[in-house]
C-alpha cells in the first residue's frame, strides 16, 4: 500500500477560507472549518501499485458487455432476441488471461445497445438510427429497425 500526501483546494469552501452556510447572511460569513481559513487542505490517498492483473476464482467466459441483459456461459433466452448459446460467445477465460479480447455479440443488440459513445462519435449514425426507426428514438430498446441489427453493425464496423 502507498499513501500520496496532496494540497488540495478546500473542498468545503472552494479554497476561499471563509463559508456561508444557512445562519451566515447580509455578507457574514465565517471561518472554514475543515481548512481553518487556509483555503487548502491535505489529502490523502493510499492505493496499491499495479503489478499484474490478478486472477479470479470461478470465471468461466468474459464477455465484451451484457447490453443490458443478465448474460452466463450457458444456452439462454432473450425476450426480444432468441436463443443464443453463450458458450460459445466472448472468449474462455484463459484466453483472457492469455491477452484475447471478446467482441460484442452482435446478436444481443445493436451498436447502440452496445457502445453508444462510440455512435455518437460516428458523425451521422445517429441521425441514421432515427431515420430507419421512423422518427426520434427515445428508447434503444423500442427501436424498430431492431430485427435488422445487422445491417447496423456493418455500418457501424464500417464507420468506426
Amino acid at each position: 500500500m502507498k499513501k500520496i500526501e496532496l494540497k488540495i483546494q478546500c473542498r468545503s469552501c472552494g479554497g476561499t477560507g471563509i463559508y456561508v452556510g444557512i445562519g451566515e447572511r447580509d455578507g457574514a460569513a465565517i471561518v472554514c472549518h475543515t481548512c481553518n481559513g487556509t483555503g487548502c487542505e491535505d489529502y490523502y490517498f493510499e492505493y496499491t501499485p499495479f503489478t499484474k492483473r490478478k486472477k479470479k476464482e470461478g470465471i468461466k467466459r468474459v464477455y465484451k458487455d451484457g447490453m443490458g441483459y443478465c448474460i452466463a456461459p450457458k444456452l439462454l433466452v432473450f425476450k426480444g432476441v432468441g436463443t443464443i448459446d453463450m458458450a460459445k460467445e466472448g472468449v474462455s477465460y484463459a484466453e483472457f488471461l492469455e491477452g484475447k479480447m471478446p467482441e460484442h455479440i452482435k446478436t444481443l443488440g445493436c451498436p447502440m445497445q452496445a457502445d453508444q459513445g462510440t455512435c455518437h462519435e460516428i458523425k451521422g449514425f445517429i441521425e441514421e438510427c432515427d431515420k430507419l426507426n421512423g422518427g426520434y428514438l427515445n428508447m434503444i430498446a423500442d427501436c424498430k429497425n431492431h430485427p435488422n441489427k445487422a445491417e447496423c453493425w456493418d455500418r457501424f464496423d464500417k464507420q468506426k
